[in-house]
């Protein structure tokens, strides 16, 4: 189960810092492409998300380090 946890941990923290990514590029119109998305995908919904999904990569390293 550990293991699992580790690879959870590992995934969500790295789409956060994709997110976190994301949400720059969104922020700074570094893209021009990327000024067609829909109204609801700002950099201020791409830089919660990556918090969100740090939360979770913590969260699961918490979980594991609890279960030993």
């Amino acid at each position: 189960m550990e293991d699992y946890m580790i690879i959870l941990a590992w995934i969500l923290g790295c789409l956060a810092g994709l997110s976190g990514i994301m949400g720059i590029v969104v922020a700074t119109d570094a893209i021009p492409a990327l000024a067609d998305l829909p109204a609801p995908m700002t950099a201020m919904f791409w830089l919660t998300l990556g918090i969100l999904l740090l939360l979770g990569c913590i969260a699961a390293l918490n979980s594991r380090s609890e279960g030993e």
